[in-house]
């Protein structure tokens, strides 16, 4: 498939990019190529940190660009913001026209912004670019998030071909992710950690949290911040609080997040709900977007990051930032940014048991819950947002060095 896909783009006229007519930038900086995944203003972790990128890069010495592959709001945020962005929606590797047409509008992107160099975020990004890069002989970053482990039928054809386009630079957001996914012999690789907005995730309102939650000063809270799908083990949370407030009065759970409102998972989280009996003491507001967001992880008495998978935990850095008291399972991520008992509790994943006893434990004691958020604030200020930018920039510059020799 992939010989008829370069084979047929070759012989493609180049289109006029999707989103609109977009002026080249003025600016003799080089360009680079942000293509995501996503184009939903629900922003996930990774998308969020393209979105950092993109904000913060010295445009005297980078001018961003941004492609998405599906529909959404987001590409219009980022025009608005003035930098240009595209959208051209993917839908299977099984189709190879859509891929056809993702690639012609990549290269057309490269063509019409004079784009040096293309970096692609998340895993389903990299053929695409890959392709693109491969077309208009541009270097190529991969940024891998999560471990690239291919378990489909679909997922293997495209690590197959990947080897076959493989970029100048690999990327990865933790080492976890670098360990558990599949290698690319020659490949240079290096590892940069997320940053945060320490300003930003510090200057939620409690008062105003609580007020947009409709609860109480008195009351417990508890909080998951992430999208609603299995791997994020909301269950697990929803069943720890369902044992808690059969035992007390006045806690309450908030699930954050976007989520398939007609999918089994939420079909099990409403059934969850029903045998534990929680009613109005399990909120569910969607996802929440700054300054609400903010707010509602101030309004927050500990922070519940229950994911079965996470190499990084952004939501857990972000929570930590606020000064909170975390609760998480002991993935990847938290072990990179927490100490056991002292800047956070952590527990076995998937571990429901200890998990409640972990909460009770944190919501019993507002001690416990203070000491923890101020070790958490002083642990998460080692993550600004600022040297992340800094060192994509550099890492931009010294994967462009041979190219522009």
């Amino acid at each position: 498939m992939l010989a008829y896909i370069l084979v047929t783009l070759r012989g493609v006229a180049a289109s006029e990019p999707a989103g609109g007519a977009q002026p080249t930038v003025s600016s003799a900086a080089p360009r680079v190529l942000l293509v995501d995944s996503v184009g939903y203003e629900e922003l996930a972790g990774a998308s969020t940190v393209i979105d950092e990128l993109i904000e913060g890069v010295d445009r005297q010495r980078f001018v961003p660009v941004l492609a998405c592959l599906s529909e959404g709001r987001w590409p219009e945020q980022v025009r608005v913001r003035g930098t240009p962005a595209y959208s051209f929606p993917r839908t299977r590797l099984r189709s190879p026209g859509n891929v056809i047409d993702v690639a012609t509008g990549l290269r057309s992107v490269v063509r019409s912004q004079a784009v040096t160099l293309i970096h692609a975020s998340e895993n389903s990004a990299l053929l695409y670019a890959a392709i693109a890069g491969r077309l208009t002989h541009r270097p190529v970053l991969w940024h891998i998030h999560s471990p690239l482990r291919p378990r489909s039928r679909e997922e293997k054809l495209a690590v197959r071909a990947l080897r076959h386009l493989c970029p100048s630079h690999i990327v990865f957001t933790s080492t976890g992710a670098r360990q558990r996914s599949v290698e690319f012999p020659g490949v240079p690789s290096s590892v940069i950690s997320p940053g945060v907005d320490l300003v930003k995730c510090a200057s939620g309102d409690r008062r105003r949290g609580r007020a947009a939650l409709g609860v109480s000063e008195d009351a417990l809270v508890a909080t998951v911040v992430s999208r609603i799908e299995p791997m994020k083990g909301q269950t697990d949370f929803v069943e720890a609080l369902g044992r808690l407030c059969a035992e007390r009065s006045g806690i309450y759970g908030v699930m954050c997040g976007p989520a398939d409102r007609h999918g089994p998972y939420w079909h099990r989280i409403e059934e969850l709900c029903r045998r534990y009996e929680l009613g109005e003491h399990l909120l569910m507001p969607g996802d929440v977007r700054s300054p609400l967001k903010e707010d509602v992880v101030a309004a927050s008495d500990v922070i519940v990051h229950p994911s079965h998978a996470e190499s990084f935990g952004l939501a857990v850095l972000e929570a930590m930032a606020a000064g909170k008291a975390v609760v998480a399972a002991a993935t990847d991520g938290p072990r990179i940014l927490m100490e056991d008992g002292v800047d956070g509790v952590m527990v076995p994943v998937g571990d429901v048991d200890a998990l409640y006893h972990a909460m009770k434990r944190v919501l019993d004691d507002p001690e416990l819950r203070a000491e923890l958020g101020a070790n958490a604030a002083r642990a998460a200020s080692k993550y600004p947002v600022e040297p992340m930018v800094r060192h994509f920039e550099d890492l931009w510059a010294e994967v462009l060095s041979p190219w522009q020799c």
